[in-house]
C-alpha cells in the first residue's frame, strides 16, 4: 500500500476548496461588473489603474526576492537523503535546496513546475527540529508542490490582491479622484481576500494530511509544528517583520497578532486547529497498523 492510499481523502476539505477556488474570481468579476456599470468613468479608469499597478508591484516583489544560493549534496548530505526519498515517494522531481541564514524556524517552497522549485529551510528550523520533525515539515512544503498549490492560489488570489495592492498604492497619493478609486478597488481586492486566505487555509490542512501520508507521522508534525511556534514567539518582533512579508508562503506566519492594518483574514489555521486535525490523523495511522 502506497503513502497515498493510508489516509482517506477529507472530502468535506475538498469540497471547501472547490467552492473557495470557483467562488472567489466569481466574487471580484461580480463586483467589477457592478463598478463598470454603475460607477462613473473616471473611477472605472482609477480603478483600472490600480490593477495595473498592483500588478506590477507584485510582478517586481517576485523578481527582486532576495538571492540564495542552493546547498550540495555534498554539504547536506543527511538533507538531501530526506528530500530524495520522501520524492521518490510522492513520485515528484527533486527541489534544489536553500538554507536560509536566519534565526527565525520556517520553510517554504518557491518556484514553478515548468521552472523548478526551491525548497527553502532555515538555520533556525533545522536546529530546533530532530530528524523526524524536519522530515515532516519537509512532506508538508513537497504536499504543497504535489497539490500545485502555488498555481491555484496565484489564479484564484492574483487578481484580487492587485487590486488591494494597487488601490492602496493609490489611496496614499492624497488626489481625491485617486483616493476615491482606489478605495473601489481595495475594497473588491478586500472582499476577494475573504476567499483567497480561507482557501489558503484550507490548503495547508490538506498539506499537513499530505506530509502525514508521506511519512506516516502526524505526531512528527504536530511536534515540529510546536517548537515552529515556540521558536517564532522567542524572536524579537523587529526581526520577524521581514519575514512577515512572505507569511502565506511559510509552514507558520511569523506576524504578531494585530499587525495586520488591513485586517485581513488569516493565511493559515490556528495551530489549535492543525494540532486537533492531525490528532485525529494520528488515531486513523494507529487504527491501521
Amino acid at each position: 500500500m502506497t503513502r497515498r492510499k493510508l489516509l482517506p481523502a477529507d472530502r468535506g476539505l475538498v469540497a471547501r476548496m472547490v467552492v473557495a477556488a470557483v467562488a472567489t474570481p466569481l466574487i471580484v468579476l461580480a463586483l467589477l461588473t457592478v463598478v463598470f456599470l454603475a460607477a462613473p468613468t473616471k473611477i472605472i479608469i482609477v480603478t483600472g489603474i490600480a490593477s495595473v499597478l498592483g500588478v506590477g508591484a507584485m510582478r517586481k516583489e517576485r523578481a527582486g526576492g532576495r538571492r540564495t544560493s542552493t546547498v550540495s549534496e555534498g554539504e547536506a548530505p543527511e538533507l538531501h537523503a530526506i528530500v530524495e526519498r520522501l520524492c521518490l515517494l510522492a513520485d515528484l522531481p527533486k527541489p534544489a535546496i536553500v538554507v536560509e541564514p536566519q534565526r527565525v524556524p520556517n520553510s517554504w517552497v518557491v518556484g514553478t513546475g515548468a521552472g523548478g522549485y526551491r525548497l527553502h529551510l532555515t538555520e533556525g528550523l533545522i536546529d530546533r527540529l530532530d530528524r523526524h520533525e524536519l522530515e515532516a515539515v519537509i512532506g508538508h512544503e513537497l504536499a504543497h508542490v504535489a497539490n500545485h498549490d502555488a498555481a491555484v492560489m496565484t489564479v484564484v488570489g492574483g487578481p484580487g490582491a492587485a487590486l488591494l495592492g494597487g488601490g492602496v498604492q493609490l489611496m496614499r497619493g492624497g488626489w481625491w479622484l485617486a483616493i476615491s478609486g482606489g478605495a473601489v478597488a481595495a475594497a473588491i481586492g478586500w472582499v476577494a481576500s475573504l476567499g483567497t486566505r480561507a482557501l489558503s487555509r484550507y490548503r495547508e490542512f490538506a498539506a499537513d494530511a499530505g506530509s502525514v501520508a508521506l511519512t506516516g507521522s502526524a505526531a512528527a508534525l504536530a511536534s515540529a509544528l510546536m517548537k515552529v511556534s515556540d521558536g517564532i514567539s522567542a524572536i524579537p518582533a523587529r526581526d520577524l517583520r521581514a519575514a512577515a512579508a512572505q507569511d502565506a508562503f511559510h509552514l507558520l506566519p511569523v506576524a504578531r497578532r494585530g499587525e495586520d492594518r488591513m485586517r485581513l483574514p488569516a493565511t493559515h489555521p490556528s495551530l489549535e486547529a492543525r494540532i486537533a486535525r492531525l490528532e485525529r490523523l494520528e488515531q486513523a495511522l494507529q487504527q491501521r497498523r
